[in-house]
């Protein structure tokens, strides 16, 4: 029932797990003192923003499994209460704070454990040195070496290549960098968003302020003009729509004069029969109005899918 020993400490790791398609924190005491039970506090990792974690039964080597929905770099407040056995009355509590890297979940592999190159890419000048781009990649992502490896492919202009796999998707990322007009920086993904999500980063790291890039995403431009057909579409469709209101607009107009003339001339059986029409009139006027409030709402669906087209593309420069 002791105090635990005044030299123990609190080691914290992350680890990709690619397997499970998560981020393992690791917690381990340095002696055989036991962890009863982890708390942790961050935002955009888990609902409520806090998890709560009891160890059955107690042992001094406690995972967590982390799976954040965004690449978000997070501040980690860790709360981890250890006794010397599982029957413990006393515990101490240590307090960590632990930053969990934004590209955390990519896992770093080989090149030839690729599943396959990824077509869509961005490419730009970049004059700084190949150790200052693997300090951004030790920061910005997990388990990676602290010594640079030398690249092993046969282009012997290539300074830097490093290869990882999304645990979300499974789809791959290569980050390359060649010694050719005085250093060009290639990032190949599928994905035009995680493309400028980490020249963003990279820029920020190597206090960059200004950057062109040449860039060409296969898949995202083939979706972008199914985007642009169905924008073409929906607008023409409102043309339409719009034409024919004004038509039967025009057809109530001229029906509520003649009903008019008919009640002065006391003409009942002329009188039901425009009242008749116009209340048919009326009725395809609401449909044609929910029809064009459908096709309205679809045209601002694409419209949105638009901007987010052009956002993401305004991030692959600085």
């Amino acid at each position: 029932q002791g105090i635990i020993p005044t030299d123990t400490k609190m080691n914290i790791t992350l680890k990709s797990n690619r397997t499970q398609g998560t981020v393992e924190l690791h917690l381990m005491t340095s002696n055989y003192s036991v962890i009863r039970a982890v708390v942790i506090f961050a935002e955009h990792l888990f609902e409520g923003e806090a998890c709560m974690l009891h160890p059955v039964p107690p042992s001094n080597n406690v995972i967590v499994q982390i799976s954040p929905a965004k690449d978000v770099q997070t501040t980690m407040t860790i709360k981890a209460l250890a006794g010397l056995s599982a029957s413990s009355v006393q515990y101490h509590v240590f307090e960590s704070v632990y930053v969990m890297p934004k590209f955390a979940m990519y896992h770093a592999i080989d090149e030839h454990q690729l599943p396959k190159k990824p077509e869509g890419y961005c490419q730009f000048e970049l004059t700084k040195r190949p150790n200052w781009v693997w300090s951004w990649l030790q920061k910005s992502f997990i388990n990676l070496e602290e010594q640079m490896p030398q690249p092993r492919g046969a282009d012997r202009s290539v300074v830097l290549d490093a290869n990882f796999i999304s645990l979300r998707t499974g789809e791959p990322l290569c980050i390359s960098m060649s010694s050719e007009q005085g250093g060009m920086m290639t990032i190949r993904t599928d994905d035009i968003e995680d493309a400028g999500e980490l020249i963003q980063d990279l820029c920020g790291f190597l206090q960059v302020t200004e950057l062109e890039s040449t860039a060409n995403f296969p898949e995202e431009m083939e979706k972008f003009k199914q985007v642009l057909l169905r924008v073409d579409e929906y607008n023409a469709v409102r043309l339409k729509l719009t034409a024919e209101m004004a038509d039967s607009a025009n057809l109530v107009k001229a029906l509520i004069v003649k009903a008019e003339d008919y009640r002065m001339l006391s003409d009942m059986t002329h009188l039901k029969k425009v009242f008749a029409g116009l209340q048919q009139t009326n009725g395809d006027l609401i449909a044609e109005y929910n029809k064009r409030s459908n096709n309205h709402q679809q045209l601002l669906t694409q419209l949105k899918e638009v901007n987010m087209m052009i956002q993401k593309a305004a991030k692959l420069r600085v």
